[in-house]
């Protein structure tokens, strides 16, 4: 399955496909952006931007490649232009908000989508994730189980509603819609990691660590489900497992803090306390103050 991201830059880029504008360079930047070539694209669209500033079709594809290319305040400038220009235009719409999300500009967006009267499936996820990364779980709650009930075929929906039920200890309820979300979309990440971590909190230790395994073979570069991976093998009570997949985690993303923290603790629980204390100190490093705790799970998240 796409991620929302991708398929959010794949609905800017199918403007492109069948179109001829008559501007040399818009039209071989579009050619690019269509092919997928958007660093390629990217001078071309600028050429058209110059030449015509007012073209919403070369703000739209040059946001749309920025984004791509991931430089997003780039994007975000010539996609709010964009929106200016066609402030109805949904799919420039949701473009603008998920880059804003990547910002982590949350009331941006929420600001931008709140108002549509009658939203898509694609907006309310976009609406649900940026209330519950603002800090405003109920809020994101009541919106997803308003749209969970007007898209029932929706396994991302779904594990929005178990990803909130598990708060508040609704274990087994959170786990009747992952399991719905894995009969609708087997191939959808976030399920295998979010069931795992239902399991983790409900104590089923070997059952959650079968399903980190899981979500780590559908997405490697999952570092919340390799973290969770070791988490479970440690209340399993085997700290060697542990240590190898915090140190499998370290591979696949060396400069996330939480990593080094839990190394430093494995190397304590283990006896190595100098190793324990170069693992923490690295930790202290690389934390970064807007994340840690509270963060939604990455395979949740549309900026993937």
């Amino acid at each position: 399955m796409r991620s929302k991201r991708a398929r959010l830059l794949f609905v800017a880029a199918s403007i492109v496909v069948a179109q001829t504008s008559g501007n040399g360079a818009l039209d071989r930047g579009l050619r690019s952006f269509a092919a997928g070539h958007f660093a390629e694209a990217e001078p071309y669209l600028r050429q058209a931007v110059t030449a015509q500033p007012r073209s919403f079709d070369a703000r739209l594809a040059l946001g749309a490649a920025l984004a791509q290319l991931r430089r997003s305040p780039e994007a975000i400038e010539q996609l709010e232009q964009a929106h200016r220009l066609r402030p109805d235009h949904v799919d420039t719409l949701k473009l603008l908000a998920a880059q804003y999300m990547v910002e982590r500009q949350y009331g941006k967006a929420i600001q931008l989508l709140a108002p549509v009267a009658e939203p898509d499936e694609e907006i309310c996820l976009l609406l649900i994730e940026s209330y519950q990364s603002s800090g405003d779980s109920a809020r994101a709650f009541r919106l997803a189980r308003k749209a969970e009930k007007r898209f029932p075929s929706s396994a991302q929906l779904a594990c929005w509603m178990g990803f909130q039920l598990q708060f508040s200890g609704r274990f087994e309820e959170a786990y009747g819609y992952l399991q719905k979300a894995l009969r609708l979309a087997p191939e959808y990440p976030a399920t295998y990691y979010l069931l795992a971590d239902v399991l983790l909190k409900q104590r089923k230790y070997r059952e959650s660590i079968a399903w980190f395994e899981k979500a780590i073979d559908i997405s490697p570069d999952d570092i919340d489900a390799r973290l969770g991976l070791s988490q479970a093998w440690v209340a399993a009570g085997d700290s060697t497992q542990a240590l190898k997949a915090a140190e499998d985690a370290a591979k696949a993303g060396s400069d996330d803090a939480r990593v080094h923290l839990q190394l430093s603790r494995l190397w304590f629980r283990l006896g190595d306390e100098t190793r324990a204390q170069q693992e923490a100190e690295l930790s202290l490093r690389l934390r970064n103050p807007g994340t840690g705790q509270g963060e939604l799970p990455s395979a949740l998240r549309s900026a993937r």
